[in-house]
């Protein structure tokens, strides 16, 4: 049994570095895969996109996120679903901004790998402001990568952001990236 776990894990990771190599060859750059010209495919956003999503088809053979649903949905759908996250998010860290210690004044970008959406979320002693849907991130920030199906786990409670963390169904790029982890880790532990 084990076998055919491990080999379902290498179809996928071949898989994903097949797409991903095709894809590097494809058109202009667009501010995300859902653009019209690109037709939902991968998109490589940033450094450690790909470890990213090696880990969520792992996860995935593994049971620990949902497969990809079998019914297609447009594009259009897609980005408002996670359009409609990522203001969850936003609303989780301006509510959880309160409990970080210190002075609060955090910049980072985030970027849902697969479809290469990015974000950028200022964190300030008084509110959360979120720039969605931007293109690309934020000169010499921390990045935070994660996938659409990770993100929706993790504001839904099903998977934690610690559990996450160790899978590599999020990562972080930067120089320092410890304010941003404490503001997430507080913030994904919240329920609105």
């Amino acid at each position: 049994m084990k076998t055919g776990r491990h080999l379902s894990s290498a179809t996928s990771i071949v898989a994903v570095i097949i797409a991903t190599i095709g894809l590097s060859y494809s058109l202009p750059v667009h501010s995300c895969g859902l653009e019209p010209s690109v037709n939902g495919g991968f998109s490589i956003s940033h450094p450690g996109s790909l470890e990213v999503a090696i880990a969520v088809a792992d996860a995935r053979n593994n049971g620990l996120l949902p497969n990809a649903s079998p019914n297609a949905i447009s594009d259009k759908i897609r980005l408002q679903q996670m359009l409609a996250d990522l203001r969850l998010l936003q609303a989780r860290l301006d509510k959880g901004r309160g409990e970080l210690s210190g002075d609060i004044d955090t910049p980072f970008s985030l970027v849902l790998i697969g479809p290469g959406l990015w974000s950028h979320f200022h964190i300030t002693p008084d509110s959360v402001t979120a720039h969605l849907h931007a293109k690309g991130p934020l000169h010499e920030k921390v990045v935070v990568l994660t996938h659409p199906i990770a993100l929706r786990a993790m504001l839904d409670g099903k998977l934690s952001i610690q559990h996450a963390t160790r899978l590599g169904l999020i990562a972080y790029s930067g120089i320092d990236t410890t304010a941003v982890r404490r503001a997430l880790e507080s913030s994904l532990q919240i329920k609105t």
